[in-house]
Formats: C-alpha cells, sequence, structure tokens
C-alpha cells in the first residue's frame, strides 16, 4: 500500500509538471499585463503547507524501502513496514517589487519504519526526518489583485535524522536544493491560500495558507 501510495504521488506531480507549459501559455497575456500595484499591499509574508513526498524523500525513502527490505527479509525472514509522517514547511518572503520576493523557508519531512520477526513481534523501530532550512527567492508571472502565479529557486542546507528503538541514532548533512517551477496564490491584501509544485527538498505537490503585514 506504501508503495503504491508513493508511484501515485509522483505520477499526479509528474503529470501536473508537463502540463505547466499550456497553463503558462494561456496565461502569456495576463503575465504581460501586469495590472496590479504592489505597492499598495503588505509586503510581508508567512505562510504554512503541508503535501506529498518531495522528490529527494521519494527517491530516499525508495532506497530505504527496498534495500532494507530485502536485506531483512534475506536475513532474518523479517518484514518491514514504513509509513509517511509528512511533509510540512514555514515560508517567509518579503515582496520587493511586483516580481521578485527573497525570503527563506523551513522544510520538515518523515517516515517511520518498524520492522517485525515471523511472529509479527516488533524488531526494531526507526524514525527518519529531514530538515531543511533553505534561502529562497520567488519570481512572479502574473501579479494580480487576487491571483499570483510565480516560480521559484531555494538553496540551502538540510539534516537527515535517523533514530531506532536499539538506542542509535546518526545525523547526516547535506547540501539542499529546490526549484518551484509554478505556484498559485489565491486571495485578498492579507490572507491567502496557495498550492505548489517542486522538484527537489520541498513537497512535491502542497497546499497551504499564509498571511501578509
Amino acid at each position: 500500500m506504501y508503495m503504491r501510495t508513493k508511484t501515485i504521488t509522483i505520477a499526479l506531480a509528474i503529470t501536473a509538471l508537463t502540463s505547466l507549459p499550456f497553463f503558462a501559455l494561456g496565461q502569456e497575456q495576463d503575465s504581460i499585463i501586469n495590472n496590479y500595484d504592489y505597492s499598495t499591499e503588505p509586503r510581508n509574508e508567512i505562510s504554512t503547507s503541508i503535501g506529498t513526498p518531495s522528490g529527494f524523500g521519494s527517491i530516499f525513502d525508495l532506497f530505504k524501502v527496498v534495500i532494507e527490505g530485502v536485506a531483512n527479509g534475506l536475513a532474518n525472514n523479517y518484514k518491514t513496514d514504513t509509513k509517511f509522517v509528512g511533509t510540512y514547511g514555514l515560508d517567509y518572503y518579503y515582496q520587493v517589487n511586483s516580481w521578485l520576493r527573497p525570503g527563506a523557508k523551513i522544510v520538515y519531512e518523515g517516515l517511520t519504519t518498524s520492522v517485525y520477526d515471523t511472529t509479527n513481534a516488533l524488531v526494531n523501530h526507526y524514525n527518519t526526518s529531514t530538515l531543511s532550512v533553505m534561502p529562497s527567492v520567488q519570481f512572479s508571472y502574473l501579479n494580480r489583485k487576487y491571483v499570483k502565479l510565480y516560480s521559484g529557486i531555494d538553496l540551502g542546507v538540510a539534516v537527515i535524522f535517523d533514530d531506532n528503538k536499539q538506542g542509535s541514532s546518526l545525523s547526516t548533512t547535506l547540501f539542499a536544493f529546490n526549484i518551484t517551477p509554478i505556484g498559485i496564490r489565491v486571495g485578498n491584501d492579507r490572507i491567502f491560500g496557495l498550492v505548489e509544485t517542486n522538484i527537489g527538498m520541498d513537497a512535491l505537490i502542497k497546499g497551504g495558507f499564509g498571511v501578509r503585514f
């Protein structure tokens, strides 16, 4: 069931990404005519989000499930059950002008893995999580009063934490990156909702809400 869910998630993300050129083409006229004055709205914005596994997490989780599952199966006839906890984000941006928003984001992604023996007794339990902190910049190409379309890029660091029931734990620090092919914000000058597609350390598809001040 877990692998089937991940396959469906990845398929949805690919479908969304392949449709972007056609969506962007339909918005070309509006992109050129940017008739909303950004200076009349608040400059700061904070948002929270929840979403599917990230591109990085999907590959990492798949590797973990396959390698550990095969290893446990061959060595001890154990079975492995892995569950996705969620991808959660906290973002801050500052509106410099009608098309540029620098900022930063924090992304948490987690999963749990339980290992059982042939009697279904719990042998070990892993908690694996990734925390990414990335400076970010977003570029708006449609800036209307109630709707904004944008893309973005994020670069920073990530730490992977791996703890297990047997008392051992480890952490790994690595370079973090993310690209937002398309994001949509809908709302007024104080409250908004958002939907994004991402490639990298943020959720492949996520939704959330935010406030401007």
